[in-house]
């Protein structure tokens, strides 16, 4: 890490204040500047589940099927869709527990067969985190996981 004494910040501080305002000065505001960036900067990661995520379920050992759920946060509530495109399910109901880090999604498919996704938040700190759980298609459960891209 530069010293503030040689940051761009500290000449530019310097450059419009050298007539008035000595070189202390312009070093406390160029830090000051610099320190309020950086919860800015740490306040882009925004809500842990918005994104696409991609993922498979299906029996352990036998056929998987791959899945595609994009998810936000409205300021309210978390909001998604389940294979974004022609063949698209809104998910109804999106709970994020933040103790425990559970996730559980609830969509109905095309033939009308309740969907259930629950999982475990894992990973949090990486952007590609990931959640492991079940996928429960009409009270029958699968082995689920999925990674955000």
């Amino acid at each position: 890490m530069r010293p503030v004494l040689e940051s761009p910040v500290y000449e530019i501080c310097k450059h419009y204040f050298v007539q008035e305002i000595d070189h202390m000065k312009a070093s406390v505001v160029s830090l000051l500047i610099a320190l309020s960036i950086v919860p800015i900067a740490h306040a882009q990661e925004g809500y842990p589940m918005d994104g696409t995520w991609r993922g498979e379920w299906g029996e352990a050992n036998g056929e998987k099927t791959m899945v595609v759920i994009v998810l936000g946060w409205n300021g309210a509530e978390l909001e998604g869709t389940i294979n974004p495109g022609r063949n698209a399910l809104s998910v109804e109901n999106a709970v994020l527990d933040p103790d425990s880090w559970r996730l559980q999604l609830e969509a109905t498919g095309k033939d009308g067969k309740k969907i259930v996704v629950n999982g475990i938040l894992d990973n949090i700190g990486a952007y590609n985190r990931n959640v492991v759980g079940t996928w429960e298609v009409d009270g029958v459960e699968y082995p689920f996981r999925m990674a955000r891209e």
